[in-house]
């Protein structure tokens, strides 16, 4: 079996640095360490730092005295003040922080916010929370299609949709209104994963997903992949791939969501390569 590996795989930059602060806050005195939310989409991520017993939390007003740490897909605007003795690390990553000014500057200059995105996702309520809650999120082409007509819109997305989706949606909210101001805030990261996925598929026969079901733009991998009609296997660790049979692929191309942890990644190639030289 010929292994094709892409050259984007493990941690995208904003997961990394999200890593970095969280690892580092740990070593700090101030005491308990926080998380508010999911920190990042991924099961083993997230594994090790309950390791760490890290407390985590839904709502900013749970927090006690010590450290709060904002997940990596950022969070509404809190409600409320926090505690003074309370020290904030943001992981939030850059480029969802600038979809969130973005969608503030937008709702603030009076259009109307449409996000393109996945409704229940904490990055799109994150965003809408910086619209007080009036930006519209839609999640297809259908949705946008069925949108009343608007004064004005501002048109921005979620930051792992996929760029050809956000363009044909923008076609069609051209047509609600006079005037359209909007933003291209799909992540070059992702996108990128995305043309690198369309490559390797050409070249192999089989397909492997390396990441979190409650990753979003894992998911958009998988799904490309299966539209390809590849043997497509989906795992977010070693142990689920030694239970996959690969024995009748030829070719197999590896790629990863932005959440998949670099450490498992290195297992899961030491152990593909070995199996290959049997």
């Amino acid at each position: 079996m010929r292994i094709i590996f892409a050259k984007n795989i493990g941690f995208c930059s904003g997961v990394k640095r999200a890593v970095l602060i969280a690892k580092k806050s740990l070593k700090k005195d101030l005491k308990p360490v926080q998380f508010l939310g999911e920190f990042v989409h991924n099961e083993k991520v997230i594994d090790r730092f309950k390791k760490e017993r890290v407390k985590f939390i839904k709502n900013p007003r749970e927090a006690e005295s010590g450290i709060l740490i904002i997940q990596a897909h950022g969070f509404p605007p809190f409600s409320q003040k926090i505690n003074k003795k309370i020290l904030i690390e943001d992981t939030t990553c850059p480029l969802v922080k600038k979809v969130q000014l973005i969608a503030n500057f937008l709702y603030r200059k009076g259009y109307q916010v449409i996000i393109l995105g996945d409704k229940d996702h904490a990055e799109t309520k994150g965003i809408k929370g910086y619209t007080k809650s009036k930006a519209i999120i839609i999640e297809d082409e259908n949705q946008a299609k069925g949108l009343p007509r608007f004064k004005k819109i501002g048109f921005i997305s979620q930051t792992t949709q996929n760029l050809d989706k956000f363009n044909r949606v923008l076609k069609i909210l051209k047509n609600k209104t006079r005037e359209i101001k909007w933003f291209n805030t799909t992540c070059p990261e992702v996108n990128a994963r995305q043309r690198e996925l369309n490559k390797v598929l050409k070249k192999c026969d089989g397909i492997l997903v390396i990441g979190s079901r409650s990753s979003a733009n894992t998911k958009r991998l998988f799904q490309t992949a299966r539209k390809f009609k590849r043997r497509v296997f989906w795992i977010n660790s070693l142990e689920e791939l030694k239970n996959q049979k690969l024995k009748n692929v030829s070719k197999l191309g590896v790629v990863s969501g932005t959440s998949t942890p670099d450490w498992e990644v290195r297992k899961i190639k030491k152990w593909l390569e070995d199996v290959k030289q049997e």
